[in-house]
């Protein structure tokens, strides 16, 4: 029992998985009592939720079809039902579809004989009945097609060497009897000169190794009517296994009139093509619906440069310049409204040259539609450069600033451009249309008859200084002219002059001004307390004032070029003559302070500064600058720096004392119990170290100001010194967060403790000027041989007019409502001078509320 359970799971497990579709319906209402997959999904195009329904409910497009009745029929008869590629329509994808299949209804009887159920199998057919259907469509269209091109069909019986060909042939070769004809007959029928060529190229065909292809152009005499037509003649061979040709068929159309079309066609395109190379054009047809397009090698040459065939006409529009498309453009859009087409553009030929083509052309019409565009091409290059270099002439000589003018050899002028036209107060052209004489002033008219006209005759050229007058005032025009003589170039005789003239009322002018500017220069200079100086593109000084005179007690000559670097102190004169070169190789501002020495031997410190001048080109021209006595100032400085040494150092031994006496006394407190003044004690302690800082930097600027700054450079590992001051500082900080990108084991040569100091010096400006962030980034980086290390903030920011007095003594950075940071403002500028002694760079980016970045810069190798 369980082995007969297992065979009828396997069976239906089969049914199920059969590409056949296969159902079952009980019942006389049809219910689904079992469909496979093929069915459901790939015949109804349904889910498995159909069984059990009924065909009606499940296939409700079938309702008005005849299979339910089809059904019903088998059910009552118990007859099998059978069709062959019926037509089904059956929703499939939610759209109703035709479908073809050869399906079978059979009925199932149970042990009574009665119907119980029917089977239904079926197959797809759909693909193989519209197959069948284009075959039939196509084979009727095909001839159509035939008919409708007066085309007729042949076939050559090989065995008994008989021609079988339908009613358009035999009306070719002019017969008008039998449908089957001997082939040696037809080849009869035949011009003799062509029926050697059409036997071989019938056994030609024949030969296997032909590929059975036949297509040859002949003339056929007509059997009865004895006319001549030309025939074009296609078909194809077909051979057996063993190569043999058994079958051979084809077409054959009649193409008399083309072909004498085409000679006509071809005799005048010879003549045309004649007349075109008299002219150096080429020529083109285009067939628009195609856009196909035929044309001669000199069509081709002339738009890209090569005589090349193949080219379509996208590609010859390629070739047009891409400023000249839409003229292009604009004149077909105008031809297909005229029927001509006229235009010159540039194209560039594959070499890259450009060249200049005329294009004109016509259209051919068919029923109101454009069908054809022929046409002629021109290189026109040399006529179109010829125009442009004329066109520039008229322009410069229209737009030229000098009075241009054209005379006849009687001396009336013919010309005038516009700026003669304004130089002489004339209203109009027309107007300016008078003798020479009138132009000038009475006693220039002998000059040009005595002089000028006769140099002119002798040497072609004349040109001189020639006082012109104002037509409307009398005013005399001082003007500077250039007339050349004209000839006949058949003659040689005379016909007149052509004159450029120069109105010298500006030069005049400007040379006055340039005198009064002189002298107006030289008055400012000599009143100025400051020294002037200039120096031209190459560094030399070309100008001193009487100040930089009367200062070094030595004359002009003596500053010139580089003479004035022997007026400067011996100790300063490396030091300046190195910060010029330098800022004038960088065509920067320049500024520098430094003393110099008069010829008595005083001295007196100066600060020179000087700017950049350029040319209207933007060329360097040199420097113009001024040197301003600071003696006085640096007098003041150095008073104030010794009682800046003298109070930091006086100020030190107490501080100390103050420091450790609250020290001792907070230790007592801390003893005590005394918590409250212990903390007081505190406070007072960290106030204490913040004036001995301060009194530190105090002391650090008169070293410097001194050069008693020591330093102790050695090797050092850079990182592993960032990193220690940082984890210092980030404990003296809980709102800000420090955030760092260090770069380990960069070794540096230096002096450890001071680049620490600038390091710190950094950060904790940093943390002051940072209030409202929370964070500061740390960066090192390696550029070429320099080590970058930079501190980014996100507080108030520095202005851009204030960013280079941060590093100055005493100088501090205010907040919003005019704040001003506590501090002396010393720490920056004594970080400037530790990196520079160093030889390093210091140096700060900013934006103002966006906070700051400052970096400093450390050679890798000393």
């Amino acid at each position: 029992m369980e082995s007969l359970q297992n065979d009828i799971a396997a069976l239906r497990a089969l049914i199920e998985e059969s590409p056949t579709p296969i159902g079952l319906y009980t019942g006389p209402e049809m219910r689904i009592h079992f469909a496979n997959k093929a069915m459901i999904v790939g015949t109804w195009g349904k889910e498995a939720s159909v069984i059990g329904k009924t065909l009606h409910e499940a296939l409700p497009e079938l309702d008005g079809q005849p299979f339910h009745q089809l059904l019903q029929d088998v059910y009552s008869s118990g007859t099998t039902y059978e069709a062959k590629e019926d037509l089904v329509k059956l929703v499939v994808d939610g759209v109703l579809q035709d479908y073809f299949y050869n399906f079978t209804y059979k009925p199932l009887f149970d042990k009574d004989g009665i119907v119980w159920a029917i089977l239904n199998t079926a197959t797809n057919v759909t693909d193989l009945v519209l197959a069948r259907k284009r075959a039939d469509e196509a084979e009727q269209q095909l001839a159509f097609s035939l008919t409708a091109a007066g085309i007729g069909t042949w076939d050559l019986d090989l065995q008994h060497q008989l021609v079988t060909w339908d009613d358009r042939v035999k009306q070719l070769f002019g017969f008008s009897k039998d449908d089957v004809v001997a082939y040696d007959e037809v080849l009869n029928c035949m011009h003799p000169d062509d029926q050697l060529m059409v036997d071989g190229a019938v056994n030609w065909a024949l030969n296997p190794q032909s590929g059975g292809q036949y297509n040859i152009k002949f003339r056929t005499i007509g059997v009865e009517d004895g006319q001549l037509r030309w025939l074009h003649c296609r078909g194809k061979a077909y051979f057996n296994e063993e190569g043999k040709a058994i079958r051979f068929s084809g077409i054959a159309q009649d193409i008399s009139s083309q072909v004498i079309a085409d000679e006509k066609a071809h005799t005048a395109e010879q003549l045309a093509q004649l007349a075109l190379e008299n002219i150096d054009a080429g020529s083109f047809l285009i067939h628009l619906p195609t856009n196909n397009i035929t044309y001669t090698p000199l069509f081709a040459k002339t738009l890209t440069g090569n005589d090349t065939t193949g080219i379509t006409r996208n590609a010859f529009i390629d070739y047009v310049h891409p400023d000249d498309r839409q003229l292009r453009q604009a004149a077909y859009d105008e031809a297909m409204k005229t029927g001509k087409l006229l235009y010159e553009a540039r194209f560039v030929w594959n070499d890259g040259s450009v060249h200049w083509a005329k294009v004109l052309g016509r259209y051919s019409f068919e029923n109101g539609k454009p069908v054809h565009f022929a046409g002629i091409v021109q290189d026109i290059t040399a006529e179109a450069e010829a125009r442009q270099e004329q066109q520039k002439l008229l322009w410069l000589i229209e737009n030229s600033n000098d009075f241009i003018s054209l005379s006849d050899w009687s001396g009336k002028l013919t010309y005038l451009n516009h700026a003669g036209v304004r130089m002489m107060d004339f209203d109009s052209l027309e107007g300016a249309k008078r003798h020479l004489a009138e132009y000038v002033m009475p006693a220039e008219v002998e000059r040009i008859d005595q002089v000028i006209n006769p140099t002119l005759l002798k040497e072609g050229r004349w040109e001189g200084q020639v006082m012109y007058r104002n037509f409307k005032t009398g005013e005399p025009i001082p003007g500077f002219a250039t007339t050349l003589l004209l000839r006949d170039t058949a003659t040689g005789e005379p016909v007149g002059n052509a004159s450029v003239v120069r109105d010298l009322r500006p030069e005049i002018e400007a040379r006055k001004a340039l005198i009064d500017s002189e002298e107006v220069f030289r008055a400012i200079t000599t009143a100025s307390p400051a020294a002037l100086w200039m120096c031209n593109d190459e560094g030399g000084i070309t100008y001193v004032n009487k100040v930089w005179i009367n200062w070094t007690g030595r004359e002009l000559s003596a500053h010139l070029g580089a003479g004035w670097l022997n007026s400067i102190a011996t100790e300063d004169l490396e030091f300046a003559s190195n910060k010029f070169k330098g800022d004038f190789q960088a065509q920067r501002f320049h500024e520098c302070q430094f003393r110099l020495k008069h010829v008595d031997g005083t001295t007196r410190w100066v600060v020179c500064t000087g700017n950049p001048q350029y040319s209207a080109e933007g060329f360097f021209k040199g420097y113009i600058g001024a040197c301003v006595d600071i003696t006085e100032q640096k007098q003041l400085q150095q008073q104030k720096d010794e009682f800046i040494g003298i109070a930091s150092h006086e100020l030190k031994t107490p501080v100390t004392s103050i420091k450790a006496y609250t020290q001792v006394l907070q230790a007592v407190f801390q003893r005590e119990g005394d918590e409250k003044k212990a903390n007081m004690l505190n406070k007072m302690n960290a106030q204490v170290d913040r004036l001995t800082s301060l009194i530190g930097d105090l002391l650090d600027v008169t070293k410097i100001q001194s050069g008693r700054l020591q330093f102790n450079d050695d090797y050092f590992d850079f990182g592993a010194l960032a990193g220690e001051l940082i984890e210092d500082l980030q404990r003296t900080t809980t709102k800000h967060q420090i955030i760092t990108e260090l770069q380990p084991g960069i070794t540096v040569y230096a002096d450890r403790d001071r680049i620490g100091q600038v390091i710190t010096n950094l950060i904790t400006n940093a943390i002051k000027y940072s209030p409202l962030a929370d964070k500061i980034i740390i960066k090192t980086t390696v550029e070429g041989d320099e080590l970058n290390l930079c501190v980014q903030d996100f507080g108030i920011g520095i202005s851009a007019d204030k960013k280079d007095r941060v590093f100055e003594q005493f100088y501090r950075v205010s907040g919003d409502k005019q704040h001003t940071f506590p501090g002396l403002g010393l720490g920056l500028y004594i970080s400037s001078e530790i990196i520079q002694r160093e030889g390093g760079r210091i140096w700060v980016n900013s934006v103002v509320g966006e906070g700051s970045t400052f970096c400093i810069s450390l050679p890798l190798h000393r």
